[in-house]
């Protein structure tokens, strides 16, 4: 099991506890084989996850920053992101 179904359930449990005002002790993650793995709701699963978000947030807020670039404009004229970006050349 990777650490972004930890994730994933540990958010899940977050909106639980939310919606119903009740913290589930454990959740449960299916794999692909079928097979379930339990996993505790811990304070360290909690604060992972809030950390991710805090994560998301912050590369959110910084999404319309420019990167800057230093391409040929050979390979400039051909880029799909040429309408979005200030720095296309050629």
């Amino acid at each position: 099991m990777s650490d972004g179904h930890r994730a994933q359930l540990g958010a899940h449990v977050l909106l639980i506890e939310e919606e119903y005002g009740v913290r589930p002790p454990h959740g449960f993650v299916v794999l692909g084989d079928g097979s379930r793995v339990r996993v505790e709701n811990t304070a360290k699963l909690r604060s992972t996850v809030l950390a991710i978000a805090d994560q998301i947030r912050e590369h959110r807020r910084e999404i319309g920053r420019e990167i800057p670039v230093r391409q040929p404009a050979a390979k400039c004229r051909a880029c799909g992101q040429r309408p979005n970006c200030g720095q296309a050349r050629g």
